[in-house]
């Protein structure tokens, strides 16, 4: 291989049980009962059934992109996701510093924060080519979902380069943010691009994450050096799956 290779780390999932999403986390969506008002003596509306905190298990599922959203020339990678926590500390990107946490938690579990209720993932690779496009879909109670969209976007204000280990070896970790007026996708999203330089590799990815209500979708593209560096899919990719999130999340909190 080159000097300079560029593939992402694909973590096979560990479970058939498990492929591509996250049981929910305890039940959160019937957790509170039916709503009760706020003056003394009030009784429970039994006709107006709670709103789910979060998307289920089974609407991430659904949130993600399929292969015919793609360009012509994509395949899918089965049983593959962009987890990576499982493999052990050493393979894990580590930043040293706080602020720039949410980026090497994207690159390393394709997820702003771990306390998700449900999740899935999805990764298409371009055939002939070592381009990579990828997908996480996780859900969360609102509050939690706001505040790692509010991380996410002050690391890529302050994060334009730092320090970091992967695999025990030094790395450098540029993020960049897209020149000009970027497109809004669901409540609000983010668009940055991120380098990694670690001894004679180099991984580049484009991302844009996106949240709706308390779910939020990252789209990875991790390019190679040669070809269309995936831009098209990339973004008819990030185009669909917020569709998708938006869909799925609508009648959650």
């Amino acid at each position: 291989m080159d000097i300079r290779p560029r593939r992402v780390a694909l973590a096979a999932l560990v479970a058939a049980s498990s492929l591509l999403l996250a049981a929910c986390d305890g039940g959160s969506d019937s957790a509170s009962g039916p709503g009760t008002s706020s003056g003394s003596g009030s009784k429970k509306d039994k006709g107006a059934p709670s709103v789910p905190a979060a998307i289920t298990a089974d609407q991430a599922q659904q949130a993600l992109v399929a292969l015919t959203d793609l360009p012509a020339g994509w395949k899918l990678e089965p049983n593959t996701g962009l987890d990576k926590s499982q493999g052990g500390e050493d393979e894990l990107l580590n930043g040293s510093r706080p602020e720039c946490a949410p980026i090497t938690a994207v690159l390393n579990t394709g997820r702003l924060e771990e306390d998700h209720k449900a999740n899935a993932q999805v990764v298409f690779t371009k055939k002939g080519d070592q381009t990579t496009v990828a997908q996480d879909v996780s859900g969360y109670e609102r509050a939690v979902a706001e505040k790692a969209m509010a991380g996410l976007r002050t690391a890529v204000e302050k994060c334009a380069a730092f320090d970091a280990k992967e695999s025990g070896k030094k790395a450098t970790v540029k993020v960049k943010k897209p020149a000009g007026q970027q497109q809004k996708y669901g409540d609000e999203s983010v668009s940055y691009a991120v380098t990694v330089v670690a001894g004679d590799m180099q991984m580049d990815f484009d991302l844009g994450t996106v949240r709706s209500h308390g779910a939020i979708t990252t789209v990875l593209n991790n390019y190679s050096d040669h070809g269309d560096r995936g831009k098209a899919a990339f973004a008819k990719a990030l185009t669909k799956a917020a569709e998708k999130l938006t869909a799925a999340a609508a009648k959650t909190a």
